[in-house]
């Protein structure tokens, strides 16, 4: 028995993703073919193998890394990028190309980075992430993007749905507590708790994020503009912005907004993030 198991999604990049698993299948490899985020995770759990092989996008990644944190035995992430926008991949420097990232894989070479481990306090029901989170107006666009990417492509499709999104958001409070201190903030429309600086389908934000250094950063943005919308393209924060880093963070939002984390959107808010540093394997 392999190894290795790769964990196939049918559906990445909009089911275009299948078009190189027939390169990778003919490898020695175990396969599971996932067909839900539960079945993903608990396929994760049950397996035997010291390597579990995310087959598919950001989405399939963060499945796989949940699988791998909720299960009781010690087990590496490994990526064969097969989705739309390799952010994971871009943060941790695995190839997205075919042939050099089953290079990688089979070298084997492994590196321990951080992961975030979200609480989401109406139920205390855990889960966990690699990128980032977003809150308020990133779940809108998350929400919008995923409906449309398939027809305008990765860029102009996350572009309309964020210009979509912005012409119907609303401002909310946000309560925020960085390791103990506090911050209340008015008139905010996203909040972005991030381990990755790259966010969404080409934007990169000049912010100096590691991948295990143990901190997190909070970025909350006020009315955003069409021009700081497209700036954000060029790593610049939107002027006015929240900028803070720690390891623990509460956010608390009036009303209640959705989250959404590496491309799909999730529960409401308030949540307790906090960095469990150097506590995922990577494959790299």
């Amino acid at each position: 028995m392999s190894d290795k198991t790769l964990l196939l999604n049918p559906s990445s990049k909009s089911g275009k993703g299948k078009k190189n698993w027939e390169y990778f299948l003919k490898q020695d490899f175990n396969e599971i073919v996932t067909n839900s985020e539960e079945h993903t995770i608990q396929s994760v759990i049950e397996a035997d193998s010291e390597t579990m092989v995310a087959v598919g996008g950001d989405g399939t990644i963060n499945l796989v890394i949940n699988g791998i944190m909720k299960s009781d035995k010690k087990k590496a992430l490994g990526v064969l990028y097969s989705g739309t926008s390799p952010d994971f991949c871009k943060f941790h420097k695995i190839p997205i190309n075919p042939k050099e990232a089953l290079d990688v894989l089979n070298r084997a070479n492994r590196e321990l980075v951080d992961v975030m481990k979200i609480t989401y306090l109406k139920d205390n029901s855990v889960a966990y992430f690699g990128s980032s989170c977003n809150i308020g107006l990133g779940a809108q666009i998350a929400d919008i993007s995923n409906k449309i990417r398939r027809f305008f492509g990765d860029l102009l499709g996350t572009l309309i749905a964020a210009i979509f999104a912005i012409i119907s958001a609303k401002p909310f409070k946000a309560l925020i507590n960085i390791d103990g201190e506090k911050f209340e903030l008015d008139n905010i429309y996203h909040v972005i708790v991030l381990k990755n600086n790259f966010i969404a389908s080409g934007i990169h934000l000049n912010i100096e994020t590691k991948t295990d250094d143990g901190k997190i950063y909070v970025l909350a943005i006020r009315k955003p503009l069409l021009k700081s919308l497209t700036g954000l393209y060029d790593g610049k924060i939107p002027q006015g912005a929240f900028l803070k880093c720690g390891k623990k963070v509460f956010v608390e939002t009036t009303p209640k907004q959705k989250t959404e984390f590496d491309g799909d959107s999730k529960a409401e808010t308030p949540v307790m993030i906090e960095c469990l540093e150097k506590s995922l394997e990577i494959i790299k």
